[in-house]
């Protein structure tokens, strides 16, 4: 399986009000369909998410900045909304 370095910008938000953005450099597989990014997103993307705060209600939302595989570049993925 093939692999592709991504940078995200994830925007952890809290029910707080308060949010946290990260952005770390990963390297995930390359999805195999485009049309299944949902579940990729879930296994690849989602462990990335969230600062350490284990109350409370949360959402991420994670964008692909910068990506060597170019399908992946500028798609955005959302959680817990």
């Amino acid at each position: 399986m093939s692999t592709a370095t991504l940078t995200l910008h994830i925007t952890n938000g809290y029910e707080d009000g308060s949010e946290v953005i990260t952005t770390p450099v990963v390297e995930v597989p390359i999805p195999a369909e485009l049309d299944e990014l949902s579940d990729w997103a879930d296994d690849h993307i989602f462990p990335h998410t969230g600062t350490g705060r284990s109350d409370g209600d949360s959402w991420y939302e994670v964008k692909v900045t910068e990506s060597t595989a170019p399908e992946l570049l500028g798609r955005t993925f959302e959680f817990g909304f």
